[in-house]
């Protein structure tokens, strides 16, 4: 492991330091200079992240005042002035729940900084084309006939698409474009067409959600759906 340097001038620990106790805390594996993400740590992240991800700002504000322990009423305004964003706040919810050890809100703040910084794995299979919430229009937009599948992490029917997932593209129509999207990473997409759940599949043409299917759907039950939207 990288040697760590003293203690910053403010008390808190170093960089360094901060990522020797993740490691320790079995938040991050470090392989050389690769940092990943324990699985551990992902699912209880992604428990957190279904808790508070979508949920309406007065809850967040609530929230953010109970781990802060400020007034809810400034809330807000010490959010905008820390810059702190909702995926941060979540990382640190899943750090204060995922450490054993005792360590000052600060550190601890910091270190859900640290790991909203290391990309988990995509929940993307390989061979879909990956768009995001700045891409999937245009995506939409190059296509007359799209179907875009919406995946999650520690997800068990996503796992069981993914293993039908040579079946459920054949069974779409012919001519229809498809790519997956995070569904964790794209709360703009989320929100637009009311996904709900992963796995989804949303049929799209012209660019309008004709058919937006939520939860595990076999391939014939998608082959179905696509020659109500298609015709064919």
């Amino acid at each position: 492991m990288s040697d760590a340097t003293d203690s910053t001038s403010d008390g808190t620990l170093s960089p360094a330091e901060r990522l020797d106790v993740l490691e320790s805390e079995g938040v991050v594996s470090v392989d050389g200079d690769a940092v990943t993400l324990t699985l551990e740590f992902e699912s209880t992240r992604g428990i957190y992240h279904d808790s508070y991800a979508d949920v309406d700002e007065a809850e967040y504000h609530r929230a953010v005042a109970d781990v802060f322990d400020i007034d809810p009423a400034a809330a807000a305004d010490r959010i905008e002035a820390l810059g702190v964003t909702r995926e941060q706040f979540i990382a640190l919810l899943a750090v204060n729940s995922h450490l054993d050890g005792e360590y000052p809100l600060a550190d601890r703040a910091h270190m859900a900084m640290t790991v909203t910084d290391v990309a988990p794995p995509s929940p993307v299979p390989d061979r879909l084309t990956a768009v995001d919430d700045g891409d999937y229009e245009s995506f939409l937009d190059s296509h007359d006939r799209a179907a875009v599948t919406v995946w999650k992490r520690f997800c068990e029917p996503c796992r069981r698409m993914k293993d039908e997932l040579d079946e459920t593209v054949a069974a779409l129509s012919d001519g229809v474009a498809v790519a997956g999207i995070d569904g964790e990473a794209t709360p703009e997409f989320r929100r637009r067409f009311g996904v709900e759940a992963a796995p989804s599949v949303l049929l799209f043409a012209d660019g309008e959600c004709r058919v937006s299917l939520r939860g595990y759907h076999s391939p014939e039950e998608i082959a179905d759906a696509c020659a109500d939207v298609y015709g064919e």
